[in-house]
């Protein structure tokens, strides 16, 4: 695993993303040229019958699409699209997993556009799921509009199949209040300064609290807490891979050395040391930290939102990195694709364009708190004048620079089933070497069947 050289993070960020330039519109609005591209002047032509098309979006994200944010972006996309109409089918994540497995194998095309998770687009295309995306832009247009990590995710066999709705990159988050209360200066900002894991333990050793037999202070935990996202760049940190660069074999990958130092040291933040806690769920371990009883926390930037949002004195620093190791962090959130069985498949993609880098990119991500992959978008919240611009210029230089995607995969869901279970046994105390040794002998099993 090969990681660029860092630099300062102003300059590493003005020389990724001046080819995009900083927007002097509003957060929903984005140049003229790329809004252009992205509505037919033939819009109206498409309706049949003078009746307007229907595509239907089957999406995970019901608090958004089913709400004020939702409504304000299809009003405002039918108005420019006067002959395409918008319907949504809103499910839970894992529902809409099992929703669009039956839909798909069953060939249907009672939808047209639906949210990929980016580690499922290889999945998907393995199995004829979904339409090219970049039959419906160009490539020179996709390199000018969506970063690389972003591409790189949605890339199989050559293809463009989806287009990048969001990014989530990884930061450091602290509480400053517990840090201040214990004497502890705030950790270094600067990239290049970034503290080891090592020294992390040893600060949050410092501030967990103990009374009565109860942990009033934790050290640390993980926004995602049990999770593949969140866990697998402590072992990418010591240059291990969780499967082979084909996608097949997790022998030798999710069990190496390296993989099981790292989660040792995972294993002894809740055992061994006691500044994390065990038996908690990711919504639990968010509202630990949102409500003050956590130090650190690292995640995507939401996390960040929703803590200064509840009050919380909060800072940001890079993600930490293993002594003798490189830093890493998680990138890659929802893409979003057009159904291969759809018959609305132009009226889609305008569709598609219109939220990920028209101005409903604005509306949804401004929403979310969220960096995008968006270059435009990506310029104009890390400039020096944004809000928050010092939170995003670290997202998007660690992303540049030393983001880790999860493996591309046929079998991803189960992979992930089976690595969660072993994260979650392994933060219970299970031993380590032979959790990972099972875990991975059993991917290789489940995988067969993908070589086939």
């Amino acid at each position: 695993m090969k990681f660029k050289q860092l630099a300062a993070v102003g300059l590493v960020t003005a020389m990724v993303f001046s080819a995009a330039g900083c927007s002097s519109k509003s957060q929903q609005t984005e140049s003229s040229a790329v809004q252009a591209e992205k509505t037919p002047e033939n819009s109206q032509e498409k309706a049949q019958g003078g009746e307007p098309v229907e595509i239907v979006y089957l999406n995970s994200h019901a608090d958004v699409w089913e709400g004020d944010v939702g409504k304000e972006i299809i009003q405002k996309f039918e108005e420019s699209h006067p002959g395409i109409k918008v319907k949504t089918e809103s499910y839970p994540f894992d529902q809409m997993i099992e929703m669009v497995e039956v839909k798909m194998k069953s060939k249907l095309s009672d939808f047209d556009v639906l949210n990929v998770d980016a580690p499922l687009v290889t999945s998907y295309s393995v199995r004829g799921y979904l339409e090219p995306f970049e039959n419906y832009m160009s490539r020179d247009e996709l390199d000018k509009v969506f970063t690389q990590t972003g591409l790189n995710a949605a890339a199989y066999d050559g293809k463009v199949m989806t287009a990048p709705k969001r990014e989530s990159g990884m930061i450091m988050v602290y509480n400053k209040d517990i840090l201040d209360e214990n004497n502890i200066p705030y950790p270094a900002y600067e990239t290049d300064k970034r503290m080891t894991w090592e020294e992390c333990l040893d600060i949050c050793r410092q501030v967990t609290k103990v009374e009565n037999g109860t942990t009033t202070c934790w050290g640390i935990i993980g926004d995602q807490i049990n999770r593949v996202w969140n866990v697998m760049p402590l072992a990418n940190s010591l240059g291990a891979a969780w499967l082979s660069e084909d996608g097949l074999t997790a022998t030798g990958y999710l069990n190496s050395e390296a993989s099981v130092k790292a989660m040792t040291f995972y294993q002894d933040l809740f055992n061994k040391y006691g500044v994390s806690p065990k038996g908690v769920n990711t919504n639990e371990a968010r509202e630990m930290f949102e409500t003050g009883k956590v130090a650190f926390t690292w995640g995507d930037p939401v996390c960040y939102a929703r803590a200064k949002g509840k009050g919380i004195n909060v800072g940001v620093c890079p993600v930490p990195y293993f002594e003798g190791g490189v830093p890493a962090v998680g990138c890659d959130s929802w893409h979003i694709g057009i159904n291969a069985n759809s018959k609305h498949k132009e009226e889609a993609a305008e569709f598609i364009k219109y939220i990920t880098v028209g101005e409903g990119s604005g509306i949804f991500l401004d929403s979310q708190n969220n960096i995008g992959a968006n270059m435009e978008r990506i310029a104009r919240i890390t400039d020096a004048s944004a809000p928050d611009h010092e939170v995003y210029a670290l997202l998007a230089s660690d992303l540049e620079n030393y983001s880790v995607s999860r493996p591309k995969t046929p079998g991803y869901n189960e992979w992930s089933d089976v690595v969660n279970a072993a994260i979650e046994d392994i933060r219970n105390g299970a031993d380590v070497k032979t959790t990972l040794d099972t875990s991975a002998a059993r991917i290789d099993d489940i995988l067969k069947k993908y070589t086939k």
